[in-house]
């Protein structure tokens, strides 16, 4: 079904919306970086309006995407550990400080998280690494805080956006305050050497620079081309400067029918945005 296809039958389901919030989708940039993400370019307000910072009593423990106005994409391996704890969870929007309150800053409160059905750490490893987060209440859409649609991966370079750490906390390493961006390359066959079988390139992306994701960075989100296309799942750790780290993300265009199964669909575009061309997600 084509993507324009798509968007008129959910009009059709919906009836007649009209009103929407324009959303502010985000292009990749020629910029390079050096160093880890920790070390990236720092980002500003509304640059990626839909990264959030999931926190669990006020400490950042991972990152997401928010999929629609009340629910957020994000890593398995992120939430799994927090099954039992919702009351203490937040998402936060809006901000790219960890630390200084803002203006545009909301924080939402968790009702409940959905990982996706066949994912098990111990059987599977990092596939099917993916997780839906419904909030207790709406976002608020704006300049500050939006959506991002998802789509398949393409082309060789990528957009990383994070708040990770250089080293385990138990390591005396510590966040990164500041919402970093990095330009990382996507690389299939270097996963697949670092990985073997549990690289299942149809069901994830590999990136491998010496710019990589860090610990903590599970769930904060691969971007191509203005729209998410994975979620950061696992890496074997980025302390080393100038070492390439091979990082798994979870391909995010294989679970379309399981996310609008679980969270509906995202919102509708503007008429401008409407005549932009972007291929179809599969069907898992």
């Amino acid at each position: 079904m084509e993507p324009q296809t798509r968007i008129l039958l959910a009009i059709s389901f919906f009836n007649v919306i009209t009103s929407f919030n324009v959303l502010s989708l985000t292009y990749l940039t020629d910029k390079t970086v050096t160093g880890r993400i920790t070390n990236g370019i720092p980002v500003a307000i509304g640059e990626f309006p839909y990264v959030v910072a999931i926190k669990v009593e006020g400490q950042y423990r991972c990152g997401g995407f928010i999929y629609n106005e009340r629910w957020v994409v994000t890593a398995a391996s992120c939430v799994k550990k927090f099954q039992n704890v919702l009351d203490r969870v937040t998402v936060e929007a809006g901000i790219v400080s960890l630390q200084t309150p803002e203006s545009s800053q909301q924080v939402i409160r968790i009702e409940s998280f959905y990982p996706y059905d066949s994912y098990d750490e111990f059987l599977t490893g990092p596939l099917h690494d993916l997780a839906l987060i419904q909030t207790r209440s709406p976002f608020t859409f704006n300049s500050e805080v939006n959506f991002s649609y998802y789509d398949e991966s393409s082309g060789e370079e990528a957009t990383f956006i994070g708040w990770g750490i250089a080293e385990t906390i138990e390591g005396g390493g510590s966040y990164s305050n500041e919402l970093r961006q990095a330009t990382i390359t996507v690389n299939s066959s270097i996963c697949q050497s670092a990985y073997g079988t549990s690289y299942q390139n149809a069901y994830m992306i590999c990136t491998g620079d010496t710019q990589s994701p860090c610990h903590y960075d599970e769930g904060s989100p691969l971007v191509q081309n203005g729209f998410v296309v994975g979620v950061m799942s696992r890496n074997t750790g980025c302390d080393a400067i100038g070492t390439v780290v091979p990082t798994i993300y979870t391909r995010l265009s294989i679970y379309y029918t399981w996310m609008v199964a679980t969270a509906g669909i995202q919102p509708l575009p503007s008429l401008v945005q409407l005549s932009r061309s972007f291929s179809e997600p599969e069907e898992n």
